[in-house]
């Protein structure tokens, strides 16, 4: 456990939070978690196969779009760091891009009639819309969090809450997104996912506040880049972390072909098989939570990779709806170790750097780690995009060959474990820096003492 210097520096008594506004604060994962999962799982799905835009100029382009995401993401992290205003500095973004986020979604849902031209382009406006308002809510969202919990306890306490509501957001986004879109329409899907994001984003001001006795001078643009690229501790956790997201993103986006190509489920079975994976992951989430204290963090997190693993090998194999359902169920198990354990070595990584420093950098943190995970969008959609032009994929057919059917589980059985074996060799190295901090403190502190 980290000393004093890792937490917030206060001048005054640590203000207790009350038990209603630290569960209004989390409902905001309602909303992070709903919109952007269901985008990732529906959006690409709803353009090419509802309307017959081009599978591989959509995937070609969302790798470039990828790379400028991801450079929202750092910005976005340093213009928050260095905001200051009378309502705060993370504040101001929450309340001004959380309609916007929502309204974006929504008119990704609604496209006029319009050419394939018009509708690639429409795609793409939208979705920078979506994404630019999305990574200013949720990164600033994010930053709070450490901000206003100063003790283990309320951290603890609120990261449970979080995770009960992103949970809550990620059954909706990624099980009910393409069934509600299906059967109410995806208009009507669009506004209902809208209108409950915006909702919950709002709950959630009214339980934020800032600490004005935190705030520290920031660092400038080179120096915060430069500060953050010198911690190996870092580079080496954000490299599993993008490797483990991109597979996650990947099963996500994918899904939705897997189910409609290979083993076709009814609206209600693909509401089962995805929403069944979360609803194992929110009971587990508190066991992993319980292995990472005794276990540690890091160790924990590698047994998940390799679980993930094994379990994804299974949709190369599974052959009707009750075992790819059970598959479903199975992919419960490691998800919510990563739900929980990579938020908590992320946080762990910063109260490091903020002992090292003498200055806490949420907002730089957050922003580089989005950034580089973000540039899994783009591997990933070239993955896709080589898929498409090699498997044959007809866009809007209802019936792919056996050639495309195939790739299908490659793409989901076969290729993610070639990146989860990187992220464990990662997190392999994580632990051995570990070790190899302690050692060199024990080795310190008999000179330190005399």
């Amino acid at each position: 456990m980290l000393g004093p210097q890792a937490t917030l520096p206060t001048s005054q008594p640590t203000r207790q939070v009350p038990a209603g506004k630290r569960v209004a604060y989390a409902a905001n994962q309602v909303a992070i978690n709903m919109l952007w999962q269901a985008f990732n799982a529906v959006a690409v799905y709803f353009y090419v196969t509802n309307l017959q835009v081009s599978a591989v100029a959509i995937s070609s382009g969302m790798i470039a779009y990828g790379v400028l995401n991801a450079l929202f993401n750092l910005l976005a992290g340093h213009i928050s760091d260095r905001t200051h205003t009378r309502w705060g500095r993370r504040i101001p973004y929450i309340a001004g891009c959380s309609l916007p986020f929502a309204l974006s979604f929504i008119f990704l849902f609604s496209p006029p009639s319009l050419g394939q031209t018009g509708l690639l382009c429409y795609f793409f406006v939208m979705t920078l819309a979506f994404d630019l308002s999305f990574t200013f809510t949720a990164l600033n969202a994010g930053a709070l969090y450490p901000e206003m919990f100063v003790t283990e306890r309320d951290r603890a306490y609120v990261s449970a809450l979080q995770q009960l509501f992103g949970i809550v957001g990620l059954i909706a986004g990624v099980a009910l997104a393409k069934s509600l879109g299906e059967t109410l329409g995806w208009r009507s899907m669009g506004l209902v996912f809208g209108a409950i994001g915006v909702l919950s984003m709002y709950v959630s001001l009214y339980g934020s506040f800032e600490r004005k006795d935190t705030r520290e001078s920031p660092f400038g643009w080179r120096e915060a880049l430069s500060a953050t690229f010198r911690n190996r501790r870092f580079l080496v956790y954000v490299a599993a972390s993008f490797l483990v997201q991109f597979t996650t993103t990947l099963f996500t986006s994918a899904s939705s072909f897997y189910t409609t190509y290979v083993i076709r489920l009814t609206p209600m079975q693909n509401s089962l098989f995805l929403g069944g994976i979360f609803v194992v992951a929110m009971p587990l989430s508190f066991v992993w939570a319980r292995a990472a204290v005794r276990f540690s963090s890091a160790r924990s997190l590698c047994l998940s990779i390799l679980v993930y693993a094994l379990v994804e090998l299974s949709l190369l194999v599974d052959r009707n709806p009750v075992s790819l359902l059970c598959t479903g169920l199975a992919l419960g198990v490691p998800i919510a170790g990563f739900m929980v354990l990579l938020n908590v070595l992320l946080a762990e990584v910063i109260d490091i750097d903020a002992a090292r420093t003498g200055r806490r950098r949420e907002g730089m943190y957050l922003g580089v780690n989005g950034c580089i995970v973000r540039l899994g969008m783009s591997l990933q959609y070239a993955v896709m995009a080589v898929f498409f032009a090699l498997s044959g994929y007809r866009s809007g057919a209802a019936i792919q060959s056996s050639g495309t059917i195939l790739g299908f589980r490659v793409l989901l059985g076969l290729v993610p474990l070639i990146f989860l074996l990187a992220a464990f060799v990662f997190m392999l190295l994580y632990i051995r820096m570990g070790k190899e901090q302690r050692i060199v403190k024990a080795t310190d502190a008999p000179s330190s003492s005399t």
